[in-house]
């Protein structure tokens, strides 16, 4: 029972991405049908932006700083209790190993933070000048 719900998720993802396109392409063909001078890429652009909530790459980042930081807290709430003595996970290895994971994961994204940082910079800024130019 257990093993098709993996195979139940990817195909209501797929479905749901499908029927996206489908919506798309109804109304491209709608356009196109009422005002054949339109450009479909033009079109397919415009669609596309109001569609999707972007998120910048400086977002995108911030996420990383806080779930590194969250799942450093909780790994070391998980850990210091067990090196502690205190068991929540049946005995001290578990504890000890759930909770090493956890640290190693936010020690994980906190570097993948600093290196796409420094790799990223002149993205950043581009975006930043593109956003305020917007404005």
């Amino acid at each position: 029972m257990l093993c098709g719900v993996p195979i139940v998720i990817v195909w209501l993802v797929n479905r749901r991405k499908q029927h996206e396109i489908d919506k798309q392409t109804e109304l491209l063909m709608a356009m196109m049908e009422k005002h054949p001078d339109l450009d479909p890429a033009e079109v397919m652009k415009k669609l596309n932006v109001s569609s999707k909530s972007h998120k910048t790459t400086k977002q995108k980042l911030l996420e990383n700083v806080f779930n590194g930081g969250l799942m450093l807290l909780m790994g070391l709430a998980i850990l210091i209790p067990h090196l502690c003595g205190l068991t929540f996970f049946g005995n001290k290895t578990n504890g000890i190993f759930i909770g090493g994971v956890m640290v190693a994961m936010g020690v994980s994204f906190l570097l993948y933070y600093l290196v796409s940082k420094k790799q990223l910079s002149g993205e950043i800024e581009a975006e930043e000048k593109q956003l305020k130019e917007q404005q």
